[in-house]
C-alpha cells in the first residue's frame, strides 16, 4: 500500500485535557515532520487562561507557548497558512470557500495557500490540522480534496488521522 501524499486530523474530537498530548503522539505515530495549520485564526479567542476559550497548548500563542513549542518538543515543525482557512466558519456549506477554488483565475488567497502547501508535501510528510472534530463536515476536506488534485492522479490519496472509522 502507498503512502498518502499527505495526511488531515481535526483535534475537537478528544477531550481538553488530553488534546495537546493525543494530537502530539497521532502526529508522530503517523511519522509527521511538518503541521500545517488550515485554521483561519489558531489564536485564542480570549486572553484569560481561565475563560473557556482562553490559550491552550493548540493555540498559536507567544512567548514560548503554545503549539509551536508543543510541536518542537515533538520533533514536529510547524507552519500556518492562513490562506488555506475558511474564509466564513459560520456557513456549513462553506459557499465562500469553495467559489474561491472555484474561481482559478480570481487571485483568491486560497490559490496562494494551496500552492504553498503543495510545495511543502512535496518536501515532506506532512499533515493539514483544523478544529472540527468531523472530517466530513470540515474545510479541511474542502481544503484537502483541492490539494489531492495538485498533487496528481499518481499520488496516494491523503488520509484523516483523526476520522472515527
Amino acid at each position: 500500500m502507498r503512502e498518502p501524499a499527505f495526511f488531515t486530523a481535526g483535534y475537537a474530537q478528544w477531550p481538553p485535557a488530553e488534546r495537546a498530548a493525543r494530537l502530539c503522539a497521532t502526529l508522530r505515530e503517523a511519522g509527521v515532520a511538518l503541521l500545517i495549520d488550515i485554521r483561519h485564526s489558531p489564536c485564542p479567542s480570549a486572553l484569560d487562561p481561565a475563560n473557556t476559550y482562553g490559550p491552550r497548548a493548540w493555540h498559536l500563542d507567544a512567548a514560548g507557548r503554545g503549539i509551536v513549542p508543543l510541536l518542537r518538543e515533538a520533533g514536529i515543525a510547524y507552519r500556518w497558512l492562513p490562506a488555506l482557512g475558511n474564509p466564513q466558519k459560520n456557513d456549513p456549506a462553506m459557499r465562500i470557500l469553495r467559489e474561491h477554488l472555484a474561481d482559478r483565475d480570481g487571485g483568491w488567497p486560497v490559490h496562494d495557500g494551496l500552492a504553498a502547501a503543495l510545495a511543502l508535501v512535496r518536501d515532506g510528510r506532512c499533515c493539514l490540522l483544523c478544529a472540527c472534530a468531523d472530517y466530513a463536515d470540515c474545510h479541511r476536506r474542502v481544503v484537502a480534496e483541492a490539494l489531492q488534485k495538485l498533487c496528481g492522479a499518481r499520488a496516494a490519496p491523503h488520509r484523516d488521522l483523526t476520522s472515527r472509522s
